[in-house]
C-alpha cells in the first residue's frame, strides 16, 4: 500500500485507526502545501483503514507498516530530520523511543479541554501551539515543565481556505462536540441542547443550518449515540455535506459550538461564535455574554442579531490572546521555519 516515499525529511506520523482520522485529515492540506513549499514530506501510518483512507485524501507520499522495525529502518534510510505527531495517542510513544529526528507534537486544534495539558507533552522535543494563551495554560498546569520546547505557529489549517458568496439567508453551522472519554471533559452539547438548536433554527426560513456533530460522538456514551442517531435521522436534511471543519466555519454567518478546537478556530476566523456550556475557561469568561448560549432560549432571534452585528470587540480580542497570527499563510510559514531550522 506504499505510495513509493523515496525520501522524506519530515514524516507526519499516525499510528491510530480510522475512528481518528480526522485527526490526521485536519493537517494533511497543511503538509502539502509544505511539501509544496519545497520540504521533503512522507506520511507513515500503522493502520491499513487508515493508510486507505489517506490514499484518498491526500496527494502526499504514503507508507504503510504494522511493523516499527520496518519504519525505523526507512526513517535511517531517509535520514529523517523530524516526526510530527497529531495527537497523545498511547501508540505514538513506540515511535518516541527512536533516536535522531525531532519529535514534534502537533495536535488537530486549540482548546481549554483538559486534554490540552496533558503531561505527555514532555516526551516531545517541540509541541507547536496556537498562541499565548496555550503557552500559558501548559506553564500553569504541567509541572516542571520546559516552556522552550513550546513554538507558538498559529492555526496553518486555517491558512487556504475558499471564502462564500453572500447568501440571502443567515448561515449556521451548528458544530458540537464529542461526548468525551471522562467527566472532565464531558463538553458535549447533543443530549442536552442539540434538539432545541436544531429545531428552533431548521424552522426557521431565516436561516440556512448545518449540523456537525463530531465524529467520535456517541463512541463513549450511549446517551449521546441515542441523542446523535435521533438528530442525523430527524434533520438529515441539514447534515454538513462539507469535509474539512475550517471550511465549514468560512461558510457560517454564525457558529454555534462547544468548548472545542471548532470554537477557538471560529474565534480565528472572525466567526461570530455562539458558545455551549459554562465550564471555566478564558474563552467563555472573555465573549459577551449573549454569545454565551445558556438554555438556547429565544436561540432564532439571538443568531438574527449577532449575524447583523459586527464580530465583538471582545472576541477579536480573544483571537489575538488564543494566535500566534490569524493572518492567512503566516502560520504555514511559522511550521515551515521550525521544520527547515532542523
Amino acid at each position: 500500500m506504499d505510495r513509493g516515499i523515496e525520501q522524506a525529511d519530515h514524516v507526519l506520523f499516525f499510528a491510530e485507526g480510522p475512528g481518528q482520522f480526522y485527526q490526521l485529515g485536519v493537517w494533511l492540506g497543511t503538509f502539502e502545501r509544505l511539501a509544496a513549499q519545497g520540504l521533503s514530506i512522507g506520511v507513515v501510518l500503522m493502520d491499513a483503514l487508515s493508510a486507505r483512507h489517506a490514499l484518498e485524501a491526500t496527494t502526499l507520499p504514503i507508507m504503510f507498516s504494522r511493523s516499527m522495525e520496518q519504519i525505523e529502518n526507512n526513517l535511517r534510510e531517509w535520514d529523517a530530520k523530524s516526526i510530527n505527531y497529531v495527537n497523545n495517542a498511547q501508540r505514538n510513544f513506540t515511535m518516541l523511543r527512536f533516536n535522531g529526528p525531532a519529535h514534534i507534537h502537533l495536535n488537530h486544534g486549540e482548546s481549554e479541554k483538559t486534554s490540552m495539558v496533558s503531561n505527555q507533552l514532555k516526551a516531545y522535543d517541540f509541541a507547536c501551539v496556537a498562541g499565548a494563551a496555550a503557552v500559558e495554560r501548559i506553564t500553569d498546569s504541567i509541572a516542571r515543565f520546559d516552556p522552550t520546547h513550546l513554538v507558538q505557529i498559529g492555526r496553518p489549517q486555517l491558512d487556504n481556505l475558499e471564502w462564500p458568496e453572500p447568501s440571502e439567508k443567515i448561515r449556521v453551522l451548528y458544530a458540537p462536540t464529542w461526548e468525551g472519554d471522562s467527566q472532565a471533559m464531558a463538553y458535549s452539547s447533543v443530549a442536552t441542547l442539540g434538539e432545541r438548536i436544531l429545531a428552533q433554527l431548521s424552522n426557521d426560513e431565516r436561516f440556512d443550518v448545518r449540523f456537525r456533530p463530531h465524529p467520535k460522538t456517541g463512541d463513549v456514551s450511549a446517551e449521546a449515540k441515542k441523542a446523535v442517531l435521533g438528530l442525523k435521522s430527524n434533520y438529515a436534511a441539514t447534515l454538513d455535506p462539507i469535509g474539512d471543519a475550517a471550511q465549514s466555519l468560512v461558510w457560517a454567518d454564525v457558529a454555534i459550538c462547544d468548548t472545542s478546537a471548532m470554537a477557538y478556530d471560529a474565534v480565528a476566523l472572525n466567526i461570530p461564535l455562539l458558545l455551549s456550556g459554562d465550564p471555566e475557561s478564558k474563552l467563555h469568561a472573555g465573549l459577551p455574554l449573549d454569545q454565551r448560549l445558556g438554555n438556547a432560549n429565544g436561540l432564532a432571534q439571538r443568531v438574527a442579531d449577532l449575524a447583523a452585528s459586527p464580530v465583538a470587540g471582545a472576541q477579536k480580542q480573544l483571537a489575538q490572546y488564543f494566535f500566534a497570527t490569524t493572518e492567512p499563510g503566516v502560520a504555514t510559514k511559522k511550521l515551515n521555519q521550525l521544520l527547515s531550522s532542523l
